[in-house]
């Protein structure tokens, strides 16, 4: 008996997977985007890149990606790397809600339109969304640190304001990701399954992520002597 409940669930499982091989994957680089603020990728999405023809030019994975972004000096030259690095994983981010958003419209023309699935990737974006304005944001205040420095290198932007839009980013990202793990929630049960083993497999990442984004914010916040300006509660 027991071995055929075993075999019942496996069964179940397996056949989630198989209706799940487009959303599922889609969540899993979601979370694993938002690992840096908005951000990294998922193993089976990395798994269906190996398929395509070899890019000569190495592009940098995710996990660099980060650490140019939290990890490179306040002088301008760190500021620029930075920058760079938030660019290429805006862009990501930018190519996976247009995946989703492609997933999401086949979903909206199916036999119903309102679906867990639908629904789990509209919020989807919409997480993505946010993370994106955050990360534009914190490069807008790494850009007043640079115009500070070498005042040639372009117009002084508002630090004020940036400071305000970052706060309000910082807690709808925050908001966003609550918002997701419920609307998972409401998934077939094999989905569910999955999507509760990845969230519980990246979660370390994501919040280690996260708090590496928020840090560097208060960095050049404070190189900008802002730092009161931006307290970031936690999410």
């Amino acid at each position: 008996m027991i071995a055929k409940k075993q075999f019942s669930i496996a069964r179940l499982v397996s056949i989630g997977r198989r209706r799940a091989h487009r959303q599922i994957p889609m969540i899993s680089i979601l979370f694993l985007l938002l690992g840096a603020a908005g951000v990294a990728q998922a193993s089976a999405y990395s798994a269906n890149q190996l398929s395509r023809p070899a890019n000569p030019q190495k592009s940098p994975s995710l996990d660099q990606i980060l650490d140019n972004i939290t990890e490179s000096g306040l002088d301008h030259q760190g500021l620029d790397q930075s920058n760079l690095a938030i660019d290429q994983l805006v862009q990501k981010a930018n190519q996976l809600m247009r995946n989703a958003t492609k997933e999401r419209n086949k979903e909206l023309a199916g036999k119903n339109p309102n679906s867990p699935a639908s629904q789990v990737l509209g919020q989807a974006i919409f997480t993505l969304t946010n993370a994106c304005s955050y990360l534009q944001e914190l490069k807008e205040l790494q850009n007043a640190l640079i115009a500070v420095q070498a005042p040639a290198a372009g117009a002084k932007a508002d630090a004020h304001q940036i400071c305000k839009d970052l706060n309000l980013q910082f807690k709808a990202v925050g908001t966003d990701l609550s918002n997701l793990k419920l609307s998972i929630q409401s998934l077939p049960f094999p989905q569910k399954i999955i999507a509760d083993l990845i969230i519980w497999d990246m979660q370390g990442r994501l919040d280690s992520a996260i708090l590496r984004i928020r840090q560097r914010t208060l960095q050049v916040g404070k190189a900008l002597k802002l730092e009161s300006e931006l307290p970031l509660e936690a999410r």
